[in-house]
This record gives C-alpha cells, structure tokens and sequence, in this order.
C-alpha cells in the first residue's frame, strides 16, 4: 500500500509489531495500564505468542487471556478478596475488548461484545466505583453510558469516543483520569458507536442531534450548570464534538484530538477501499461497516464525505489537539480548524515524539493528555484562577 493511501495513526517508534494498526492497538493497549488495563508484562507475554500481522492468532490470544484472567477474578470474589478480583476482572475486559478490535470477519466478532461488556460490569461492581450505567433518550431509542461522579458542585465533562470504540474504551482513555482529577465524567456511546448499532444505531453527520439529547438529560435529570460543562472527543469524535458545537450553545468548552474540518478529505474512496483490503486494518475494518449499517468500502466513504464542520459556527470555548506522528492530513485539519475559530478563549496543542504523547489521540500516554485538557478546561471553566 503506498504512502498516499495510508492513514497513519501509531507514532514513529515501533513497539511490537511491524503491521502498523496492529501496533497502534498495542500502544493503546499499553497505554491503558495506569487506568487498569493490562500491565505491560502481561502484553507483551500475549504479543509474544502472536504472529505479526495474523489477527486471527491476536483475538484467539487475547480471548483466552481474558478468559483465564475473568476466572481467577470469580475465584478472588470467592474468596473476599474484591479489590483485587476487580482489578483482573478489568484486565479481562481489556482482554476481550482488545480481542474484539480484529474479530470483524470472524464469528468471535459478536460474542466478543456481550464479554467485554459483562467484565466491565462486574469490575465496576466489584471495585465499587462510584459509576452509574446511565440511559440517554434518543429519538425512540437511548443511548447508552456511564456516569461516574465526582460529588456536587464538580464541573462535568462529556467524553465521546470514534469509529473504533466503546464507552468502556473512553473510560481508560480519558474519563478515568478526568475523574480522578475532579471531573463528573459522562462518556456515552453515540449511533454507531460501542454496542449501538445492535439496536439499529448507525454513524451519523448529524451529531448535534445525539449531542443535544446527552445535554437535555444532563439538565433535566441532575440539574447540570452548563456554565461548568464540557466535551471531549478523539478520533472520529473530534468530529462530532465539532459539528454539535456550531449549533449547541449550552457546553461551554470543548475539546477535541482532533478537529477535523472535512472527513472526506481525510478517508477519501482509495483510501477506505486500502483499509478495506490492507494488513490487519481489514479486519477492523467490517468493525466500520457494521457500525454505519452498509455493506460495501464505497458506500462507507459516501457517508463520510457528508461529515464536515464550520468552525466559524463555534462559539465555545475549544482546544484543538494533535499529535504530530499521526497522519499528517490530520495534523493540516486541525490546524485550519483552530485557526478558523472566531472564539477568543482557543488553545492549539501540538504534541511530539519527546511528549510521548505523539501517537493519534495520544493513546500512548494519555496522563500527559489528561494533564493539557483538564488543566485547560480548569482554567477555561474557572475551576482555578
């Protein structure tokens, strides 16, 4: 596949694996250690036990790890030890969820959900974290996510993922560490997103339609202060927060890595039909397909060309995100993006290699990502001076 229709995502150190989204999965994975996910000895013991390239081989591995690692946690419980089973019994949804990632073609692909869903469950549950798995009404339907509060008075913020991920997901990416940094989080699942597309939910241009319902809910049921709300978005998310926020006036700021101004400039048609047929990326990829309910690459790229933003619309406050090792057609978005934005309160932060930070949605160091945005949005929201 030639340079001009890849979409680079992982930085420029290689870490395992020579097949690029395999390696970007596994910086993720990695960088999901301090919020719970697997340990590094354990990640690279599976990596270790799996092919470069076969995805076949990484969901089989990371399966059978979550199984042994959900096992032991059930045997911890037993025993009294809860903490403890309910660090592993988070292991073992990071496992199956990991799993998931390459299971597109393979009959794993729907099990695999309803596993890394029900381990998720049982870990909030066995580490009683203050979480609620909350129901967002949705135009006849709801949309699913959690809420993990931070006690009254605290400033909220909503935390929307992209095309690969779940509510779970941004709980390590991002809604963690804003929590432990005093932030009520509220990471919901928008149509297509996480398990959505089971109940007929399917990507959408139109963000500013389930982006209004999660506000609605957030005042109407716990009284929200929009004068202390706040949304981040990664990946395709970075999107969406932009395209609601041209027309949402009650979120004060936003946040996104990255903006993007025009998704079709970003996945134009060779570019999809690669990811279609490239690496490991074509297993991810049916992940694609069965989130916007088509069938065919092209079909997948028509929708995406209807995804753009104005960010001449905007008028919260907004820090634009990106990290400099990602695909440098992401990397010019952002930067026109911010540079279009009619706000005074606008920040642009560009990480590099140094950083550690550099990878797409900083995925490989996401506490030096929660340090810049939540630093900025205190700030910005007048936690502190």
């Amino acid at each position: 596949m030639t340079q001009n229709t890849t979409l680079q995502r992982s930085n420029a150190t290689h870490y395992f694996f020579g097949d690029r989204d395999m390696d970007f999965i596994f910086q993720w994975s990695l960088g999901a250690a301090k919020t719970g996910g697997l340990d590094s000895g354990e990640l690279f013991h599976i990596a270790s036990r799996i092919e470069d390239g076969d995805t076949a081989g990484w969901v089989a591995e990371f399966e059978g790890f979550g199984d042994a690692q959900r096992a032991l946690a059930e045997r911890w419980a037993g025993q009294g030890r809860r903490r403890s089973a309910g660090e592993v019994m988070m292991k073992a949804y990071y496992a199956y969820r990991q799993a998931w990632q390459f299971a597109g073609r393979g009959e794993r692909f729907l099990p695999l959900i309803s596993k890394y869903e029900a381990a998720f469950r049982r870990a909030v549950e066995l580490l009683a974290l203050p979480m609620t798995f909350i129901e967002v009404p949705f135009e006849g339907a709801s949309l699913p996510g959690l809420r993990i509060d931070a006690g009254p008075g605290t400033p909220t913020l909503i935390v929307i993922g992209g095309g690969d991920t779940s509510k779970e997901d941004m709980y390590h990416l991002a809604g963690r560490n804003a929590w432990e940094r005093g932030y009520t989080t509220v990471i919901v699942d928008l149509p297509g997103q996480g398990s959505t597309p089971l109940r007929g939910l399917h990507l959408m241009a139109e963000t500013e339609r389930p982006v209004g319902a999660i506000v609605d809910h957030l005042v109407g049921t716990y009284g929200q202060d929009t004068a202390k709300l706040a949304i981040i978005g990664f990946s395709g998310g970075g999107y969406m927060i932009s395209r609601a926020l041209m027309s949402e006036r009650r979120i004060a700021a936003g946040v996104a890595s990255t903006p993007i101004l025009d998704f079709g400039a970003v996945l134009p048609v060779e570019v999809v039909e690669a990811m279609a047929t490239d690496g490991a990326m074509k297993d991810s990829f049916r992940m694609y397909l069965w989130r916007s309910g088509l069938a065919e690459p092209v079909d997948f790229a028509r929708l995406l060309a209807t995804f753009t933003t104005d960010p001449g619309e905007i008028r919260s406050a907004f820090l634009s995100i990106a990290g400099l090792s990602e695909s440098p057609v992401l990397v010019d978005q952002a930067r026109r993006f911010h540079e279009a934005l009619p706000v005074e309160r606008k920040t642009l932060l560009e990480f590099d290699a140094a950083s550690g930070a550099d990878a797409h949605c900083q995925v490989n160091n996401p506490t030096r990502l929660a340090q810049e945005a939540v630093d900025w949005l205190d700030v910005t929201l007048g936690v502190r001076a």
